[in-house]
């Protein structure tokens, strides 16, 4: 079916689109096209920055009393366009591709009308702004020439249509001048570079909620892929994962995450194969910037994920370092069975509850032994007993040297893994007291991955109990910019302010969580003691019992109350203290703390003694913790400061 005789050309940048006589061309030059890419083209430019579905090509290209492969001949003429306009499927600049959808012509069309020999001439000025995507501008005609006596007194209504034609081309050229200034600034504002993205969760599209694990896996292992990439600011999963199945506005995600882009996809398993559709959306305008199909057999879904990390890293124009795409291009496969369950290790591993990390260490166990060379299953394992000690789920005597010894493993076999330098790093602090191995190993996996929110927190952690607030404040900034929806990040900067002895800082800080996040348990056990540790007793008091209450402990003194006894509030807040200090629940450092605060010195040297012992992994923040400042002056607390590599410090004095 041709064009109709009374359509009219399209112009788009050097391109002009003869309907009439079915041609295209080029800056006046014919370019070679046969009849259906015409059409195609025809039918895209004519809709231009909409989407043109399959469906609606087909009736157009091929009607139903046509016989032919749609599939095959709809692609091939994709195809031959492409060839024609010299576009690039990858990297779209007229023809952009919707997977399962359609497509949508992306560049500004004009409809023209005119001879054969006008659209035949090379394209104006205006034309070439256009390529170079700037507007089609008015263009305002020549001035006439001015007679010799146009301004004399009593002869200037003779001039009137003179200066008429003048005042027009001084305000056509005026507002030529304000129209391209102006768009040129929208389109540098369209054109802005991406330097701050966040990968959504994907969806799993396969029709099986089984299939869960494989879109949630790559929506983390996609994240860790970018997040290799220093000149890319990329978002932890732990504040995108409240996204998921949320269906957010893009400018709330914007404000929300401050990206200026996010990918989405989804993940599609049928049979043997994996599909995996990845698009970026700009989020200041919820513009599609890229999109595209990935598939591969289950065998080898790792390779698929670099593949889309790799394209999203070209897309945003973001340089990848050699290092890295060599890593990306030479990883060795991984069975099938084992990246199954490692993914599983992955998904377990989000939750941070004491069984899903329990889970997580099972199944990463599990990709470990059915793949003795997969290094990422091993910094797994590391980084979970890291978890598991951190929150105390296991003895340290137990977590720690086995986080050391699969940290060690991984990296054996691959000295690239971030996550096994930062594991190697927490258990050469938190139980070696290896200060200077552990600071050079965390250096070296935030070389490697210098978004990784988790390293940055746990890197300022370290760097606070050594007494350097300075470095320490910048790595929670950093931290925080990288997921900042995290209420252990935001509760651990104020956390700094409190070992700085800045207690009202700290009180707000711990605050501002509690008030999006009312049961957050770490913001509101370390609240009550920097009430207590700035005197405000009553405060303190009020701040414990809710505490107690999040945990639903009852110690003797309520139980006194309930019986009608009564007490004075500072007696009720030390018997209260002392209660929870011998209750059986905290650690032998946390039992040392609580002494502290309840004025029992001697006890708490007693504690902390017993934790070096026990290599307590909490220890190393007694240099710098303010309960302990009354024990300072003792020869025990110096040494067992000098026995765990460091000094006695005291950051209020």
């Amino acid at each position: 079916m041709g064009p109709s005789p009374d359509q009219p050309a399209l112009r788009f940048g050097p391109y002009v689109v003869d309907l009439r006589a079915g041609e295209l061309r080029k800056s006046g030059a014919r370019v070679r096209l046969q009849e259906k890419p015409l059409q195609l083209l025809a039918a895209l430019a004519e809709q231009s920055g909409q989407v043109v579905t399959r469906e609606e090509l087909r009736r157009r290209l091929w009607p139903d009393d046509t016989f032919v492969d749609f599939e095959t001949g709809l692609n091939t003429a994709v195809s031959k366009l492409r060839d024609a306009l010299t576009d690039d499927a990858q990297n779209p600049r007229y023809i952009e591709t919707l997977p399962r959808r359609g497509y949508r012509f992306l560049f500004r069309v004009e409809r023209i009308e005119g001879t054969k020999k006008s659209l035949a001439q090379p394209p104006s000025r205006d034309s070439a702004a256009s390529e170079a995507g700037g507007d089609t501008l008015p263009v305002p005609a020549a001035a006439p020439e001015r007679a010799l006596g146009a301004t004399l007194p009593g002869r200037t209504w003779r001039f009137a249509p003179i200066f008429a034609s003048v005042l027009l081309v001084c305000l056509g050229g005026f507002y030529a001048g304000w129209r391209l200034y102006e768009h040129q600034h929208v389109i540098a504002a369209a054109e802005a570079p991406i330097r701050s993205i966040a990968v959504l969760p994907f969806d799993n599209f396969s029709g099986d909620p089984g299939q869960d694990f494989i879109a949630d896996g790559m929506t983390d292992e996609l994240t860790t892929d970018l997040a290799q990439l220093g000149a890319l600011r990329v978002t932890s999963r732990t504040s995108v994962m409240q996204y998921k199945r949320a269906r957010t506005p893009m400018e709330q995600i914007r404000r929300e995450l401050h990206v200026d882009a996010v990918v989405e996809g989804s993940v599609v398993r049928s049979g043997n194969s994996v599909r995996v559709n990845a698009q970026l959306i700009e989020t200041s305008d919820d513009r599609h910037l890229w999109a595209q199909t990935f598939t591969n057999n289950e065998e080898d879904i790792a390779a698929l994920q670099d593949d889309v990390a790799e394209a999203v890293a070209e897309r945003v124009e973001v340089a990848i370092e050699p290092s890295l795409r060599a890593r990306l291009a030479n990883a060795p496969q991984v069975k099938a069975e084992a990246y199954e369950a490692y993914l599983h290790g992955i998904v377990y591993l989000q939750h941070h509850s004491d069984a899903d990390l329990l889970k997580s260490l099972d199944s990463f166990k599990q990709a470990a032994t059915l793949d003795p060379t997969f290094a990422a299953a091993y910094a797994g394992i590391a980084h979970t007993y890291c978890l598991l000690g951190d929150y105390n789920v296991l003895p340290d005597r137990v977590v720690w040297p086995q986080a050391e010894m699969y940290a060690q493993r991984a990296l054996a076999l691959d000295d690239s893994l971030s996550r096994a330098h930062a594991a190697l790093a927490l258990a050469l602090w938190r139980y070696e007291w290896d200060w200077k191995a552990a600071d050079a190993e965390f250096q070296k996996a935030l070389a490697l991955s210098p978004n990784d929110a988790d390293t940055h927190h746990f890197y300022g952690l370290f760097l606070a109990t050594r007494g350097d607030f300075a470095p320490a404040e910048q790595q929670l900034k950093d931290a925080e910019e990288l997921d900042p929806l995290s209420s252990i990040i935001r509760t651990n900067v104020g956390w700094l302010s409190y070992y700085q002895r800045d207690f009202p800082t700290a009180i707000a800080d711990y605050q501002k969580v509690l008030q999006t996040d009312p049961s957050f348990t770490p913001a509101q056990a370390k609240l009550w003691i920097a009430y207590a540790c700035e005197g405000r007793t009553e405060q303190a008091a009020s701040e414990l019992d809710t505490l107690f209450r999040l945990y639903k402990y009852t110690g003797p003194v309520q139980v006194a109350q309930a019986r009608g006894q009564a007490a004075s509030p500072a007696m009720r807040f030390r018997a209260e203290v002392l209660s929870y200090a011998n209750s059986g629940y905290l650690t032998t450092y946390e039992k040392a703390r609580y002494f502290a605060v309840a004025g029992q010195d001697r006890e708490a040297l007693e504690s902390l003694q017993a934790a070096e012992s026990q290599r307590d992994g909490w220890l190393v923040y007694a240099g710098v913790e303010p309960a302990f400042d009354s024990l300072r002056s003792s020869p025990q607390f110096q040494h067992l400061l000098a026995d765990i590599g460091l000094s006695n410090q005291h950051p209020g004095d």
